[in-house]
């Protein structure tokens, strides 16, 4: 097992709420939006969108989508 640092940082200025995730001094690994009352992650690296129901859990899918599939 291995613990994945990360930053989450909300984008101001944009029309919907916006969170970027990031791991420090390395890269950006997808966006976070919240539309219509669930959230929506971006993948940055490969596009692929996944749905949650809250922000810890839409954080959560995409470190567990990083590790598994773009490490």
């Amino acid at each position: 097992m291995e613990n994945i640092d990360v930053e989450v940082n909300e984008l101001k200025g944009k029309s919907i709420p916006t969170w970027e995730v990031i791991i420090p001094n390395k890269k950006s690994i997808g966006l976070i939006e919240k539309v219509d009352g669930r959230y929506r992650a971006t993948t940055t690296k490969t596009s692929n969108v996944l749905f949650a129901k809250s922000l810890e859990s839409s954080i959560n899918d995409l470190l567990s989508y990083f590790a598994l599939h773009e490490k």
